[in-house]
């Protein structure tokens, strides 16, 4: 039993552990938001982030073509121009929001998942304890009964209490 009981003890440890080591921190600040937000959030760090390299890219764009722009600056339609920019900028605003609303949906269950299957083994584990801290009780409370049983056969040994002259 005892030998059954460690070895299931063991490997929920390892489980514990290694969980513990690589993905608890990730999962735990990921815990202390609703799905929604922290979906939402992520959105908007993508949005943002997307932002930025979208109008980054424009600008590098035009840098390496412009001479050419330059070129065109008198002849272009300033209207179409910038529906176009702002169009693009919309299209991968759209794209991109489509892709982190699903990347963090997904792990959003993965790290859910994780803290489930820890929380049920830390659960199996203090089950273990308290199983193995009961035999321990039982088997110190056999112990001090045996102890108090010898000690009064010394004490009777050792005086005599019957109340007898000799």
């Amino acid at each position: 039993g005892n030998v059954m009981l460690d070895e299931i003890k063991i490997k929920l440890m390892t489980k514990v552990a290694i969980y513990e080591k690589n993905e608890a921190d990730r999962d735990l600040r990921l815990s202390h938001y609703y799905k929604e937000d922290y979906i939402k959030f992520g959105c908007l760090k993508t949005m943002i982030t997307s932002t930025v390299a979208y109008w980054l890219v424009l600008g590098v764009y035009i840098m390496l073509r412009y001479e050419k722009i330059l070129e065109d600056l008198n002849d272009a339609d300033y209207y179409k121009l910038m529906v176009k920019i702002l169009l693009g900028w919309g299209l991968t605003l759209a794209v991109f929001f489509v892709y982190s609303f699903i990347v963090y949906a997904i792990k959003y269950q993965i790290a859910r998942k994780g803290i489930v299957a820890y929380n049920k083994n830390l659960k199996k584990l203090l089950k273990l304890y308290d199983i193995r801290e009961k035999e321990a009780k039982k088997v110190s409370h056999r112990k001090k009964t045996i102890d108090s049983v010898d000690g009064e056969f010394d004490d009777l040994s050792s005086e005599d209490n019957t109340g007898r002259t000799e």
